[in-house]
């Protein structure tokens, strides 16, 4: 073995002649200026010689050299992806690396102003082409390097150099939230008022500011003009309305969602509960209301809800409209009435000739979990049940419906022993089962492999 010591040697060389060395080998390998800049910045403890220049050019600090070598390697895959549209998985993970080193060089807080917004100048390039997926994560990184006023101010001018709704939107939050300028914040906000979520923007701002009323009266309008998602609008509102019990506005509110049919049912929900407790002809009307503006009802759900309020005499008037609604619409639902109801005949005829959808087809797929609760009181029916249920998967059968076959043999087999008491039975619907389907070895692998 060589007695040869890269220690040894490096520990023999002058400091010129290890300058010269690092010099070498960052010509010669591009990552190596980025492996020294990184030892310089983790070592920074280290006392260091102060650099002169004979043309009295102040350097640049190592965070804002390391700054842009993370964000020459990030570059160069964003832009490709620019231009492609997209790029391989793990490219982007690198890509994404790289980012994550940047932000946390931010975090030292250590980069000069000048580099932050030559940064900004160059990333920019790459968020305008706008093609590349990265477009929040370098957003992300110019809110997390903007520190100072002069920063901000340089964000809103870059943002501004294209129109969208979205950069708007950033334009108001930096106004609103970086800068505190109320004034331009409020000049964009009420000329950009189209969405609910605008409208809570606004209010939320007027509530920090506590203006009650004019948060209020903004949120007021965002019900009655915003478009798309208004919930937050209508939680303020009722929440502000419920604690002082003001049930007229309440009522008002209720009509609005109505009448612009826009989460209705969420607002008419949240007046039930209001009512609740306090008055029960008011959450009856509430409650059947928004069963009434549900699309897509869970009739189940519903069924619980107004069983559980209702009086008496009005759910008796009540129930047997669900009851034939979940049955023409969703027999899932319907057969967990019929559950509740002690109805037990009714859902044992449903596994037994299961109904079929409007394109004509069985519908059966879901019924197991009923099955598997009426085992115990009607064993000979469910095991019928599951038995069907495994043939149809061997019959035209693949290894994935074998296995699921072998499932169902398994139930068959616990109702068998368990509650027939019967382990003739299992065995000769297993040996029968084997004899005709003796030539498919994939599905007697799965048996032997069930142990079943």
């Amino acid at each position: 073995m060589s007695n040869f010591s890269i220690k040894g040697q490096l520990e023999s060389l002058n400091s010129d002649e290890l300058i010269k060395l690092v010099i070498y080998l960052i010509q010669r390998e591009q990552q190596s200026r980025l492996h020294v800049l990184e030892w310089l910045e983790q070592n920074s403890n280290i006392p260091q010689k102060p650099v002169s220049s004979g043309k009295n050019i102040k350097s640049q600090s190592i965070h804002d050299e390391l700054l842009f070598e993370y964000w020459n390697n990030a570059q160069c895959i964003i832009s490709d992806f620019n231009s492609y549209g997209g790029g391989p998985e793990e490219e982007e993970e690198e890509a994404y690396e790289w980012l994550e080193k940047i932000s946390n060089l931010i975090s030292e807080d250590k980069i000069t102003s000048g580099a932050k917004q030559k940064f900004i100048d160059e990333a920019f390039v790459e968020y305008d082409a706008g093609n590349s997926g990265f477009d929040d994560g370098l957003m992300d990184l110019f809110f997390e390097i903007c520190k100072e006023k002069e920063e901000w101010e340089y964000l809103v001018k870059k943002l501004n150099h294209k129109s969208s709704d979205w950069r708007k939107k950033l334009v108001m939050s930096i106004y609103r939230n970086h800068l505190n300028d109320d004034s331009k914040y409020l000049d964009e906000r009420l000329k950009n008022l189209h969405f609910g979520m605008d409208y809570w923007d606004l209010a939320q701002y007027y509530i920090g500011k506590q203006k009650k009323d004019l948060a209020l009266e903004t949120a007021q309008n965002g019900i009655e003009k915003g478009e798309g998602r208004l919930t937050e609008l209508y939680d303020y509102l009722i929440e502000y309305y419920s604690n002082i019990q003001d049930d007229s506005a309440l009522e008002m509110i209720a009509k609005t969602s109505m009448q612009r049919k826009n989460e209705a049912k969420y607002v008419l929900d949240k007046l039930f509960a209001y009512y609740k407790n306090r008055d029960y002809e008011k959450a009856k009307e509430k409650l059947l209301l928004s069963y009434e503006d549900t699309g897509y009802k869970k009739y189940f759900e519903e069924y619980k809800r107004m069983k559980s309020f209702l009086t008496e005499s009005d759910w008796e008037k009540i129930e047997p409209m669900i009851i034939k609604e979940s049955k023409n619409k969703n027999i899932y639902d319907y057969m967990n009435i019929c559950l509740d109801k002690g109805m037990k005949e009714t859902v044992i005829n449903i596994l037994i000739s299961p109904p079929k959808n409007q394109w004509g087809y069985l519908v059966s797929s879901d019924f197991d979990s009923f099955a598997e609760r009426l085992e115990k009181d009607y064993p000979k029916e469910i095991l019928d049940y599951f038995n069907k249920r495994a043939y149809s998967r061997i019959l035209n059968g693949n290894r994935k419906t074998y296995k699921e076959a072998v499932r169902y043999l398994g139930k068959v087999k616990e109702i068998c022993l368990k509650q027939l008491k019967d382990a003739d039975k299992w065995t000769q619907t297993f040996n029968n089962l084997k004899l005709e389907f003796k030539n498919r070895p994939a599905f007697i692998d799965e048996l032997k492999k069930s142990k079943i």
